[in-house]
């Protein structure tokens, strides 16, 4: 079965394994006041950054319409696709894949599969590439969900937000305690449970502090971990910072793969200027086994 690989642009995958895997991106809206932008298109994270800095607009992420992933759905059945697999940013966050999958049993000449990835950034990356490896192997289309759903039960993900001035506006929070670090100037540390809410885990005074803190987690984490592990550093434009965590990280965990990346505008929407994230799970390339249970040769 030909199957296409879709993901939202908040998922950041850089865009080199975009072309490789032929991935299909869609770009998340985002309002400045009356006017919409799309992520990635009109819309970078540097250009999204000066204006949260500097325009007294408050941003907001929007939807996308169901009548243009029709469009893209009707577009890869022409090209011979007979299934989609959709990835989206969390339903937490956004309502996006929930409406996605409500809209799927609607679309025609075309198995249409949706992915909460309960995460955001290179989380809901990592998942969408492994799919995409394993459909590029020719797994079937249940085999590779239950491989993602593998890996999404091992990933781990910390938000380390500079201010909570942004998630108090946007409310995408299980609890409104958070904010009083927002008063207290302090950096609020917090994760995706379950359901794909944000919650707090723990306060630092500063930036320094909650990366020990993030990093005691990952300590923890890591002993039981069996397979390579990929871990990353994502910014909402700090990139100084985000390149010294992942040196760090690097000479600690030499036998991990450590990458750094984006927090773009969609997810920067709610977690504001100057946030920091780390991602850790199993290496989505180890995950990819023969018929023996054995792992296949990367390529």
């Amino acid at each position: 079965m030909k199957t296409a690989i879709v993901i939202d642009s908040s998922a950041y995958v850089p865009e080199a394994l975009v072309k490789q895997y032929h991935l299909v991106v869609i770009n998340q809206p985002i309002l400045f006041g009356n006017h919409l932008y799309r992520e990635g298109v009109d819309l970078t994270s540097t250009e999204f950054y000066e204006r949260l800095t500097k325009d007294k607009t408050v941003p907001t992420a929007s939807q996308v319409a169901m009548t243009e992933m029709q469009n893209v759905f009707t577009k890869l059945a022409s090209e011979g696709y007979q299934a989609a697999i959709c990835f989206g940013i969390s339903s937490g966050l956004s309502g996006f894949i929930s409406n996605l999958a409500a809209f799927a049993p609607s679309v025609k000449d075309l198995e249409v599969y949706t992915v909460d990835s309960k995460f955001a950034g290179a989380a809901e990356g990592n998942l969408a590439l492994l799919a995409a490896e394993l459909v590029a192997r020719g797994y079937a289309v249940h085999d590779v969900l239950s491989k993602v759903e593998d890996l999404q039960k091992a990933t781990h993900f910390l938000l380390i937000v500079y201010n909570m001035r942004a998630l108090s506006k946007t409310g995408r929070i299980v609890s409104r305690s958070p904010l009083m670090g927002a008063i207290l100037g302090t950096r609020t540390i917090l994760t995706f449970n379950v359901a794909g809410r944000l919650e707090l885990v723990t306060n630092a005074h500063r930036m320094n502090r909650a990366f020990k803190k993030a990093k005691l987690r990952l300590d923890a984490d890591l002993q039981k971990q069996k397979t390579h592990v990929r871990i990353s550093v994502l910014d909402a434009d700090n990139e100084e910072l985000s390149q010294q965590w992942s040196d760090e990280l690097a000479q600690t965990y030499s036998q991990s793969v450590v990458e750094t990346g984006k927090i773009g505008p969609f997810l920067g929407v709610h977690a504001g200027y100057k946030s920091m994230a780390i991602v850790w799970a199993p290496d989505w390339r180890d995950m990819i086994e023969d018929g023996q249970g054995q792992v296949k040769p990367k390529v």
